[in-house]
């Protein structure tokens, strides 16, 4: 049996390093959930042996892996819960879990932060010459500069907390990694199994859409290729050191995102523009609410802060050439895809027509 790296050509030419041996094993975090469920998907199929890390073995059976041959790795992010890991023997780590609602910075950063560092500091006793493999977001990078898109060069900017803590948390893979480290950010992951604007479906379906900021251009990716790309990234140690963007190359308005989502609901849909003065009067009102209830809330404060911040624009054409990712699909039929996705699953109800 080969094991180790080689030197491929990339479809340019040039050669690059990359793992080409039987059966390489990847240490899987965040697998249960949405990114990470279609990142254990590209893995497999890519023939990787995927050692996923999961407090609860029941959602092992989630839709997104249901048939995968994976090796369930029981505990969290804790330090105890760290501390059967199997990481010996991997080629690659790759770090999906986080925090993305939380009610302070100090919550984010417990796990965001020191998850990953506590991860950082198993994977240096066991496996520190893997491929460390950080999933971070484009809130760490921060909006676009003058209506620009931000690029691999430009220095971070977050304005949330959450963009804040996983901003931190790349610090600590970059500072804290003996081995080879790639930092992927990706921009806003919709598709089968998202629940981040599963509510905006389920709004859909019942006739009627608000647009926070509908001018505002974002960036966006299906959950299949974000995933397909973070496979991809796992077995190239000559991307080492770099923060890369993910994302389709053409950005879409929050306007247009909500419509197309609309589209498929299969009846009339309203859609209400929301002035941003009521933005931060809810996002004001639902940090209250947290206050009172210690539960975090999918929309707060410091989510209102990301959504009036102007355009969520960033370059992810170098990481797309570079990993030769296919063309994004369109956007029509992405969003088909998870209105399809959520009806089959159970997570919302659509007229049978639509089906």
């Amino acid at each position: 049996m080969f094991r180790g790296r080689v030197a491929i050509l990339s479809p340019g030419g040039a050669a690059v390093n990359t793992i080409r041996h039987a059966m390489p094993t990847a240490f899987l975090t965040g697998g249960t959930g949405f990114v990470g469920g279609h990142v254990a998907r590209a893995l497999v199929s890519d023939g990787w042996t995927v050692r996923l890390l999961t407090r609860d073995p029941a959602r092992a059976g989630s839709r997104l892996l249901a048939g995968l041959p994976l090796e369930f790795v029981p505990g969290d992010l804790s330090e105890r819960g760290l501390a059967g890991a199997r990481l010996e023997g991997v080629e690659a780590i790759v770090h999906v879990a986080g925090l993305i609602n939380a009610r302070s910075l100090e919550e984010y950063r417990e796990v965001n932060v020191r998850g990953t560092e506590r991860l950082l500091d198993a994977a240096r006793r066991r496996a520190p010459r893997a491929l460390f493999v950080l999933v971070s977001s484009q809130a760490a990078a921060g909006p676009a500069i003058d209506g620009r898109p931000v690029s691999d060069a430009d220095a971070a900017r977050p304005v949330s907390r959450y963009g804040l803590s996983k901003r931190e948390g790349e610090e600590a893979v970059a500072t804290g990694w003996p081995g080879p480290w790639h930092v992927i950010r990706p921009g806003i992951v919709y598709g089968p199994g998202d629940r981040g604007l599963l509510q905006y479906f389920r709004m859909a379906a019942r006739g009627w859409v608000p647009i926070p900021a509908p001018n505002t251009r974002i960036q966006i990716v299906a959950g299949a290729r974000a995933g397909l790309a973070i496979a991809r990234a796992a077995g190239r140690f000559d991307l080492s050191e770099r923060r890369s963007f993910l994302c389709d190359s053409e950005p879409v308005t929050i306007g247009a995102l909500a419509r197309g989502i609309g589209a498929g609901a299969g009846r009339p849909v309203r859609f209400l523009p929301v002035p941003d003065l009521v933005v931060r009067g809810l996002g004001f009102l639902e940090t209250a609410r947290e206050a009172v209830t210690r539960q975090a809330r999918s929309f707060n404060g410091d989510k209102a802060r990301e959504i009036l911040a102007g355009d969520w624009l960033c370059d992810g054409r170098r990481l797309a050439s570079t990993l030769a990712l296919p063309e994004p699909i369109p956007l029509a039929e992405g969003l088909r895809e998870a209105w399809q996705w959520y009806a089959s699953a159970g997570w919302i109800t659509v007229p049978g027509s639509f089906l």
